[in-house]
């Protein structure tokens, strides 16, 4: 009996994030396009072109790969849309800036008017996380002075669409009460789920065609699968790698404090033998010192462990 293929329905996935926005062609995704712009960057959007609509299997291994949708308006405007399934870091925010800048000297060409060929670059980040120091559905960065004054044809606007937060404002305003770009949010960080489908929206049957559409492309459906494992492979990396630091970290810290502590109880004893010790063991002998003692006590313990 052939086995059933599991239905890719995360938007959160960057494959089917991109998929459904992604084709200029299409009035469905035209309007999601539009939809999100206009509402979170601002601006008219007459008529969009995507720029990098490309869904390339064979790059799906590039754990740097950015699966964002660069769209250009009528007057050269750029707005790239992205999707990150990940938590704020320093890494993520210094990411996003270094990507802002890379869109705006990416437009610069060798002989080129800076004024006739430079055009602003809007960065729509929807991201599964908060900023717990400012908490928000959608937050937007630009360049300012000291008095909060935006600097004059400032090029590139950094927004930041927190996907928790739309389930806070579910329990300030009902679901029912949603406007259709808070209804796309939602579907981002929930899903399609029974409440939001409920309501009939416009967006929502949009989203249920292209979910629909996705999952009969088993190509699409592999990388989408491939992507979500590389990705976790890559966080449980990066869990081990931080785990690591933090004891090593902690071993350090420990073993500053009982060097310090030993060479006050016993200011004439050399203390290479405290060396390269496990962690317990620091922790073990900085109590047997608090406690008061002697030396024969932490030889005997030293060389215990060791032995052992």
């Amino acid at each position: 009996m052939k086995k059933r293929r599991t239905k890719i329905v995360d938007f959160k996935n960057d494959v089917l994030f991109k998929f459904t926005l992604r084709d200029d062609q299409d009035p469905d995704c035209l309007y999601l396009l539009k939809l999100i712009i206009e509402n979170i960057a601002g601006i008219e959007c007459h008529s969009l072109k995507v720029q990098n609509p490309e869904l390339n299997p064979q790059h799906v291994e590039d754990k740097d790969m950015i699966l964002d949708i660069r769209v250009m308006n009528e007057n050269g405007e750029i707005c790239d849309v992205e999707m990150q399934n990940s938590s704020l870091d320093r890494e993520q925010y210094q990411r996003f800036q270094i990507y802002g800048a890379k869109l705006l000297a990416e437009q610069q060409k060798r002989g080129d008017d800076y004024i006739e060929h430079i055009h602003p670059v809007f960065q729509l980040i929807f991201i599964d996380d908060l900023d717990t120091d400012n908490l928000m559905l959608i937050d937007k960065y630009m360049t300012r002075n000291d008095l909060g004054k935006i600097e004059r044809y400032c090029l590139i606007t950094r927004i930041y669409i927190y996907l928790p937060y739309i389930n806070i404002l579910k329990k300030e305003k009902q679901i029912g009460n949603f406007d259709e770009l808070e209804t796309a949010i939602y579907i981002f960080k929930n899903g399609l789920d029974d409440d939001i489908i409920k309501t009939g929206k416009k967006v929502v049957k949009i989203m249920e065609k292209k979910v629909e559409k996705f999952n009969e492309d088993m190509i699409l459906q592999d990388m989408a699968f491939h992507r979500d494992l590389n990705k976790w492979a890559r966080h449980a990396r990066i869990q081990r790698v931080r785990e690591e630091g933090l004891r090593q970290g902690r071993q350090e810290g420990l073993k500053y404090s009982v060097l310090k502590l030993f060479q006050k109880r016993f200011s004439e004893v050399e203390t290479a033998f405290l060396d390269d010790l496990l962690v317990e063991q620091y922790e073990k002998i900085f109590d047997l010192l608090l406690e008061g003692a002697n030396l024969e006590d932490i030889y005997r313990f030293v060389n215990k462990g060791v032995s052992g």
